[in-house]
């Protein structure tokens, strides 16, 4: 798929392009236009710029007029203006001149690719109007792989909301040696951007969840780094284990050495042990992509984002075994 465009409305400073629309010729009026090269239509709007001279000087609103007008326009709107269409309401002076001729020799842009209108200039003259327009540079056939520093820097300030970190309990009390699925509800996010000129569009993919489960004790370490964004236990499932998106605290520590990994560890009136403050985390690695808006195919950024998202503070306890006797039905067997 090739994307086209007309007229780009942009302005030059400090050698690259911004998105603020420019006059694209005046005499005694500014006029301000978009083009789609395509259709050939042509929109116009007059500026009352309510000149004055005095003495033969410039007036201070002359003397505030930038000193170069910059826009982009493709040979189809510079025929038209040679030719004084009537779907122009009023031609810029000096049409874009003999240098647009060329554009139209030229083959059309690759798939994949987007079709930057050539670059003119129109510089202040002494008496305050606009010379005629002069190429600055020609028509640009722009790739995914011409944007990648601009997608980089895009990419770098997109704001990823931090998504939803669940631990699956019905109480804020856990169970050692119980197994605890992990889910969380990140999805990809795109947003829309104008890089050089060239509309895109940028996004962060999940590709990476980290969870930290607050466990000094785990065989396996504290944390567990998957692909999986896990999944809620549902009537039906078979029990949760090491093969879900999951966690189970093997053991706690030891209350009667309360230093180091056994600092948090206490015991109850009743003998059980505990751990209050098990904190929950999970950082998820977002993976940048972008494409040129219309194309197919996405182009990897080689950057990544992250983001933090807190599952919950527990107090992590053991269950305890007790015998008791059976009373049932006026029996006692213990």
């Amino acid at each position: 798929m090739r994307v086209t465009t007309g007229l780009l409305a942009a302005s030059l400073a400090a050698g690259s392009l911004t998105g603020v629309p420019s006059a694209v010729g005046a005499d005694r009026e500014g006029y301000y236009g978009f083009v789609d090269g395509d259709v050939g239509e042509f929109q116009v709007e007059a500026e009352d710029s309510a000149w004055e001279s005095s003495g033969g000087g410039r007036t201070e609103k002359e003397q505030s007029l930038p000193a170069e007008l910059f826009f982009r326009a493709d040979a189809t709107y510079c025929a038209l203006a040679s030719a004084g269409s009537d779907w122009i309401e009023s031609s810029p002076s000096g049409p874009c001149g003999e240098d647009a001729l060329y554009e139209f020799t030229l083959p059309p842009c690759q798939d994949g690719s987007y079709e930057l209108a050539p670059l003119w200039v129109q510089r202040l003259r002494p008496d305050g109007t606009y010379g005629t327009p002069e190429l600055v540079s020609g028509r640009q056939c722009v790739t995914a792989a011409d944007l990648q520093a601009e997608a980089r820097r895009e990419f770098a300030t997109l704001h990823v909301p931090t998504p939803d970190a669940t631990l699956q309990t019905a109480s804020p009390t856990l169970l050692v040696n119980a197994w605890y699925p992990a889910h969380t509800t990140a999805t990809p996010i795109t947003r829309e951007a104008t890089l050089l000129g060239v509309p895109v569009q940028v996004r962060a993919i999940p590709t990476q969840y980290t969870w930290d489960f607050d466990d000094p004790f785990s065989p396996t370490g504290p944390t567990l780094t998957t692909t999986d964004p896990g999944r809620a236990w549902t009537p039906g499932d078979g029990d949760v284990d090491h093969t879900w998106t999951a966690h189970a605290w093997t053991r706690l520590g030891d209350p009667d050495t309360p230093t180091g990994k056994n600092a948090e560890t206490h015991r109850a009136a009743n003998g059980a042990k505990y751990r209050t403050n098990v904190t929950i985390t999970l950082t998820t690695t977002w993976q940048g992509q972008y494409r040129i808006l219309g194309a197919p195919t996405w182009t990897t950024i080689p950057d990544t984002l992250t983001t933090t998202s807190p599952a919950g503070t527990y107090t992590l306890t053991e269950a305890r075994t007790h015998l008791y006797c059976d009373t049932l039905n006026g029996d006692t067997t213990c």
